[in-house]
């Protein structure tokens, strides 16, 4: 089984990995080096603060003492004996120089200890350059009574002065700067209170600090001298120095040791940690066979135990898998043939093509070794049309001939294509009895053991069956469900095939009807034709002998009605009046007959010519005025005082009107009105409206006012007509480049509108559409 590569970090690419035992060592010893330093330097000073104090301690008492014990000798200017409290002094190893002065500041006694800053002591002046002379003067000056402490450094400038109690913080050593640096303590002398005699030498036993002993002086009492102690800390910074040194050894070995002890537990913790990282690596390369040895027996430990268990659930794993892909390979190349049948049967209409092309492709691909197709005749209950694959030719040459009756027998061929069911047979002696003698002596032939079949079905239905074997391996389920699925694929392609034969026999019936229809449809619109032209041609002839006659009968009823005959009886002047009506009636559906005959034909032409709309309008209203009032109706006309003049044919708008009012009138009950209006639209468009309170029109209904012949089923009783006006308006006002249209509410009234150019049928082409211009 192949492996994907990883790419697994290096361990040499500082800036992609750092391990985790360096991080950790780094860790602890950044915390141990931390903590060490900080403690030591603590330690160092804590000691310095401690020698600084002590020096000031000893400085304090060996100041007072001077003080105290050469009192009486400053006053009677003993320096034997102030030589012999000097000599004492000056035992003490941290002493540089010790000077005792009278009260008017001439020094009485003074010694040093050689050189300090580099400055010998001169012959002939007993004292050396320091201490400063105005340290004495300033404390005869002052009324101090307590020691003043006075530092000085190598340069001699002054880096401390001051009282105890003015620097409580004490002395203090610069411990990097290392620096040899002398304190001056100095204590004016005074005279004894007497109630002190009696305590003698006993205050200074008691006196340990200058904070715990108070000098018995008072600032008033005179002063004998002054006493001044130099002290220099070199001593204590040696002593300081070793110290820092020993720490710091002492450090250094602890930080040492910490390390090594950090370096070792982090081998103990790491190191089996790094093991299971290349033991991982070794696993997500593919070598699954390594295996942890645990050294331990904690977390790091459990957790190899717990890797081994990984890698050999993984190497059981690959074995599965290594399974699944040969399996998996197994079904991709069955998948493939499938699809090649797939694609076989959508390239083959040809049956017999069709099937010799899939036999072959399932035994060169699928690994069956022989396959054998047969077809059902339900008409004469036989299996034939025989396909083989994978057998010699002869053999195949034989099968082709072979025909089976199918009966319900018990027989195989007759479960497989009558029940349509499938089998694996393992062993073919078991069933011999079920097989046909035919395909028995197949099997023998090409030596048979087990083979799998199943019925070509498709929509319930039996096309024949197919049979397979993989000789000499045995037959399996999964062969037959293999071939179960090819089956159904190959009964679809079965079915699509006889189901294309029978459209392509339908198509060429189907042709052969069409041609026929199309010869009866022509021959049928050529007498339609014929027939419309016989028509026009009667309405035309009967339209103009009928008006000579109709024109008489008006004349002759109209000079009846005149009384040229005689005097007539109200009921025959009411009978002659009826004819008349209905002579007028006739007269005008002959004129409407004339002109639908005249536009059908294209033989209607306008006479152009430039008119008055206005005064259209008042004309047709007026002439129709007696109508309306004979009905009962209010008729009215309301137009502008001017509106533009209209290009087109005067009489042809005058019948357009005439048919409109007309038609309002004839659809409106007695009590009614109806109003004729006049306008413009958008300064190019003459709008006409007729407005009417008449019964209205259904909303099914006014799509097909404008229809020939047409009547609306919501009229009037008495309103007859033979629906042909408003096809005729609507044809006279499209020849003008107009517009006409209705809207109507049942039982309320209607409204027709009318939209024409004022400048004539050419103007319609700057309007894209005028009854939505209208609407807005």
């Amino acid at each position: 089984m192949k492996h994907s590569t990883i790419d697994i970090p290096h361990r040499g690419d500082s800036r992609r990995f750092i391990s985790i035992r360096t991080k950790f060592i780094v860790f602890i010893s950044l915390i141990i080096v931390g903590v060490c330093s900080a403690l030591s330097w603590y330690v160092v000073q804590q000691q310095s603060e401690f020698m600084a104090q002590a020096l000031r301690k000893i400085g304090l008492m060996l100041v007072t003492n001077l003080a105290h014990n050469s009192r009486y000798p400053l006053l009677a200017h003993d320096t034997v004996s102030l030589e012999r409290l000097v000599d004492g002094a000056m035992n003490a190893e941290e002493v540089v120089y010790v000077v005792m002065t009278n009260h008017e500041g001439k020094p009485l006694t003074s010694k040093t200890k050689g050189t300090w800053l580099g400055r010998e002591p001169q012959p002939s002046t007993p004292l050396p350059l320091y201490p400063d002379p105005h340290i004495s003067q300033s404390l005869l000056d002052s009324a101090m009574t307590e020691p003043v402490i006075t530092g000085f450094n190598r340069e001699g400038s002054t880096i401390e002065e001051g009282s105890p109690k003015s620097a409580p913080s004490g002395l203090h050593f610069q411990i990097g700067a290392q620096r040899e640096e002398l304190y001056d303590f100095a204590i004016a002398v005074r005279q004894r209170p007497p109630s002190e005699a009696l305590l003698g030498a006993l205050a200074l036993e008691q006196e340990e600090t200058l904070e715990e002993t108070k000098l018995s002086s008072s600032p008033t009492t005179p002063v004998h001298g002054i006493v001044q102690v130099g002290l220099t800390n070199r001593h204590m910074l040696l002593r300081l120095h070793n110290t820092i040194q020993n720490i710091v050894l002492i450090t250094l070995l602890i930080i040492a040791l910490g390390i090594l002890a950090t370096t070792l537990l982090a081998n103990r913790i790491i190191m089996p940690l790094r093991n299971l990282s290349e033991l991982a690596k070794k696993v997500a390369q593919g070598e699954t066979s390594a295996l942890v040895t645990p050294t331990t027996h904690d977390e790091v430990g459990e957790l190899g135990l717990i890797f081994n268990y990984m890698t050999e659930a993984i190497r059981d794993r690959e074995r599965d898998i290594s399974d699944q892909v040969i399996t998996i390979k197994k079904q991709v190349n069955r998948l493939t043939t499938l699809n090649q049948t797939g694609t076989a049967i959508a390239s083959h209409l040809d049956l017999e093509t069709l099937l010799t092309t899939v036999l072959h492709d399932l035994v060169e691909n699928v690994g069956f070794t022989h396959m054998l197709l047969m077809l059902y005749d339900p008409e004469r209950n036989v299996l034939c049309q025989a396909q083989t694959a994978g057998v010699p030719e002869v053999i195949e040459a034989e099968t082709g001939q072979m025909e089976i009756p199918v009966a319900p027998d018990g027989s195989l061929h007759a479960d497989l294509v009558l029940e349509g069911r499938a089998f694996l047979i393992t062993d073919v002696s078991t069933i011999r009895h079920r097989i046909d003698p035919q395909i028995a002596v197949l099997i023998d032939r090409l030596s048979i053991t087990s083979f799998v079949c199943a019925p070509l079905k498709s929509q319930q239905q039996v096309f024949g069956f197919i049979a397979a074997d993989s000789t000499p391996n045995p037959s399996r389920q999964e062969d037959l469900d293999l071939l179960m699925t090819i089956a159904s694929t190959i009964g679809v392609a079965i079915d699509n095939a006889k189901a294309y034969q029978q459209l392509e026999q339908l198509t060429i019936n189907l042709e052969q009807r069409v041609d026929e229809r199309t010869r009866e449809l022509q021959t049928a619109n050529k007498q339609l034709r014929d027939l419309d032209q016989i028509k026009s041609a009667f309405v035309s002839i009967v339209s103009h002998e009928l008006r000579t006659p109709m024109t008489s009968i008006k004349g002759l009823v109209e000079n009846l009605l005149d009384g040229l005959v005689g005097e007539l009886t109200e009921r025959q002047i009411f009978y002659l009046s009826r004819v008349r009506a209905n002579v007028d009636r006739l007269t005008r559906m002959i004129h409407d007959l004339l002109d639908l005959s005249r536009i059908e034909a294209g033989g209607m032409e306008l006479s152009a010519s430039t008119f008055s709309i206005s005064d259209l309008v008042s004309e047709v209203t007026d002439s129709l005025q007696s109508l309306a009032q004979n009905k009962g109706l209010t008729l009215s006309a309301k137009q502008p005082t001017k509106l533009p003049p209209l290009q087109g044919d005067r009489d042809k708008m005058s019948q357009v009107l005439t048919n409109l009012i007309h038609n309002a009138i004839k659809f409106t009950a007695t009590g009614g009105q109806v109003v004729v209006q006049a306008d413009m639209k958008d300064k190019q468009l003459l709008q006409i409206r007729v407005i009417d309170t008449g019964c209205g029109i259904h909303a099914t209904e006014l799509n097909k006012v404008f229809d020939r012949f047409y009547r609306i089923s919501s009229g009037l009783p008495d309103a007859g007509g033979a629906g042909l006006g408003l096809a005729i308006t609507k044809s006279l006002v499209e020849l003008h480049g107009g517009k006409i249209w209705v809207e109507s509410v049942l039982e309320k009234g209607s409204e027709f509108f009318i939209l024409i150019p004022f400048d004539g049928p050419s103007a319609l082409s700057k309007t894209s559409d005028i009854k939505t211009e209208s609407n807005k």
